[in-house]
């Protein structure tokens, strides 16, 4: 990597990466939750159990959270601060992108890594505060080190290093979220093996890489010291973690996170978050797609010595956009985040399979599909802002921002037809300033119109410093963040049922209720414990319409959201 890139890198990481994680707070559910476990692991000592509202919380790994939790003891517990995981995971997934590009030829692959910035899912991804990025972006490396350990091999020099990188990434991601990615990239590296048979030197390459004694030996020094002690500590965990957390996710719709309740729209949910979550870079990539399909596909290519290195690593991209694309399509469980691990590869392969000459076409291209979201969202606006005016004003100008950067674009092809002189004023470097700059409005304005509704922070911070916090029908996960206290759920448990179960019936029932009927009783019984803390609760707004007019009449309301209810406790 030059010192150019280098610096380019930087910024891109800067701008796209770090800023974005400063411009909002915490919204509900995912980024109060993975901001309030490494804070409890603050509050309470314990960095081997990991606690959501201060009862066991065993459904991912703890990395994310000691990370978080190491962030905080430096900076405080801010929103930015629980997020710079993220900032992390961006820079990963940027070099990765990268090298890949840079592996699979690419002239420019510095580009590989800005189209990875500015594509829609991955921009989004890498600023909410859940698992997924980091645990893509060690999925990733893990992936890239390995080619680059195959790559050494092949060409005679040592590839230990790049082995043990892969095996380490490997044991990352399992302490990050679990055992999909080691499935998924040695899925991917074994099927692979087929376009290295034929040449023996890679073929040994591949087969000393993946079957690395030292490499098992650190990911398994790595990865299980963890789990064994954590299971050792609270028996059980390893059967709920790996059966309930892995195979019946997989198997079954028991989180009720399915694509959709059709099942042939089902299969094709990740299809549709891909061309969703790609633009502007989607036909790039389906050129791209196309042609390394095409290219693999040969019986031969050229005889050079380091065709065979070229065509594998070729063939191996596909495989690492294809397997997760297939792997998380048959699960029963489904999020947007999941496929996040096939973006990598598929826009190395776009970058790197662009011919000399296309630059501006692509270009082009890009400004229609800017063009074609930014109408879009003109015209669905009025029926998706619910915020009013203000919030219209901000979806329609990010609208504008976006049609307009895409007819700058769209001069492209009507000049390059022309004339082959450049659009004046457009380069590739002004146009992902541009572009990035657009996002940063998607941010600003996605904050403005979704934000309010999301932050329920911003409603405890109207309580008093001492109040004690109910919350009832949802367990509002900003409220022991910002409050920094445990809270009393009634008819809300959702996931906090395995902690609620292993806690003694006494304090089981001080701290949680199923009957919506008790939430009244139970502000009270708190008061009366503690007389001099007034009662302040966060109800959802359906279980707040459907309570009686005396039940409603024993709490004062404070504001709200179109989720919730701020009331307190009358005397």
């Amino acid at each position: 990597m030059t010192r150019k890139e280098r610096w380019q890198l930087f910024y891109l990481w800067l701008f796209l990466g770090l800023v974005p994680l400063l411009m909002r707070p915490l919204w509900e559910p995912d980024e109060a939750r993975y901001a309030e476990i490494p804070r409890e692991m603050l509050a309470l000592g314990d960095w081997l159990t990991p606690r959501l509202n201060y009862v066991l919380y065993f459904e991912k790994p703890p990395l994310q959270y000691w990370l978080s939790a190491a962030a905080m003891r430096l900076l405080g517990p801010a929103p930015f601060v629980a997020r710079l995981p993220l900032a992390l995971a961006t820079a990963i997934s940027l070099v990765c992108a990268w090298r890949l590009a840079r592996r699979l030829g690419a002239r420019q692959p510095m580009w590989a890594a800005c189209m990875l910035a500015t594509a829609i899912l991955p921009f989004i991804c890498g600023q909410i505060l859940t698992l997924d990025a980091l645990f893509s972006a060690f999925q990733v490396l893990a992936f890239v080190a390995g080619v680059e350990a195959v790559a050494a091999r092949f060409q005679g020099r040592d590839g230990r290093g790049w082995t043990l990188l892969a095996f380490a990434s490997l044991a990352l991601a399992v302490l990050t979220k679990g055992l999909a990615a080691p499935v998924l990239v040695g899925l991917t590296l074994l099927s692979s093996l087929p376009f290295a048979w034929r040449e023996p030197r890679l073929r040994r390459a591949l087969l000393a890489t993946l079957g690395s004694p030292l490499g098992w030996l650190l990911f398994l020094l790595l990865a299980a010291p963890w789990f064994i002690l954590v299971d050792r500590a609270h028996p059980g965990h390893a059967n709920f973690f790996f059966v309930h957390e892995h195979f019946a996710r997989f198997t079954s719709h028991v989180h009720d996170r399915q694509g959709s309740k059709n099942p042939i729209l089902d299969k094709l949910y990740f299809v549709g978050v891909l061309g969703a979550g790609l633009l502007p870079w989607l036909s790039a990539s389906w050129i791209g797609l196309r042609r390394g399909w095409a290219f693999v596909r040969r019986p031969a290519g050229p005889r050079v010595d380091q065709a065979p290195l070229h065509r594998w690593t070729l063939a191996a991209a596909l495989l690492a956009f294809a397997w997760p694309l297939c792997f998380y399509s048959v699960s029963g469980s489904k999020l947007p985040p999941y496929i996040l691990p096939s973006a990598v590869p598929l826009l190395a392969m776009a970058c790197a399979l662009e011919r000399e000459g296309e630059e501006l076409r692509a270009l082009a291209r890009s400004g229609w599909e800017l063009l074609v979201l930014g109408g879009l969202l003109a015209l669905a606006g009025p029926f998706l802002v619910q915020g009013g005016p203000s919030g219209l004003g901000w979806v329609l100008g990010t609208g504008a921002a976006m049609a307009g950067l895409g007819c700058w674009a769209l001069r492209a092809r009507r000049l390059v037809l022309a004339t082959p002189d450049q659009p004046r004023g457009l380069t590739g470097a002004r146009w992902f300033a541009c572009l990035g700059a657009v996002l940063l409005l998607v941010t600003v304005a996605t904050g403005q119109v979704a934000g309010p509704g999301k932050d329920a922070g911003a409603l405890v911070r109207q309580g008093p410093a001492d109040a004690q916090w109910l919350s009832c029908g949802n367990y509002f996960q900003a409220i022991p963040f910002v409050s920094k206290a445990r809270t009393v759920v009634v008819a809300g448990t959702g996931e906090l049922a395995y902690g609620r179960d292993h806690l003694a019936p006494a304090e089981r029932d001080l701290w949680f209720q199923e009957d919506r009927r008790l939430f009244t009783a139970m502000g009270r019984r708190m008061r009366a414990a503690e007389p001099g803390r007034p009662v302040w609760a966060l109800v959802d707004r359906n279980d707040w319409r459907d309570m009686g007019d005396d039940e409603r009449a024993a709490w004062q309301v404070h504001g709200g959201s179109h989720a919730c209810v701020l009331v307190s406790l009358r005397d």
